[in-house]
């Protein structure tokens, strides 16, 4: 099982296979602003996958064209919600404007 290493906390976490990153920060007691709840709301959970990025599932249409819309986006960006963990190596993301509080 992968290990997802939050920055910049150093938090860890480990993730099953198709556990959404959003899930995995949470469940390492790191909290993350993300009011859609995984329904393709898209509201701010944008983070930065630093390392292991072959760790996780290729992005989709909707992820793709919201992440196009949004500022501040670069090659390492991908949505929490809507990533989700393939199992084959362990990732480090930083957390961005999507913490909470």
């Amino acid at each position: 099982m992968p290990t997802i290493t939050i920055k910049p906390s150093g938090k860890t976490q480990e993730a099953a296979e198709g556990t959404t990153l959003l899930d995995a920060i949470r469940a390492a007691g790191t909290p993350i602003e993300c009011t859609c709840e995984s329904k393709n709301k898209y509201d701010p959970c944008h983070i930065f996958v630093l390392e292991g990025k072959k760790g996780l599932a290729k992005m989709k249409s909707p992820e793709t064209d919201r992440l196009d819309a949004m500022v501040g986006v670069g090659s390492k960006s991908r949505l929490a919600c809507q990533c989700v963990v393939n199992g084959t190596e362990n990732v480090t993301v930083e957390l961005l404007g999507a913490l909470s509080g």
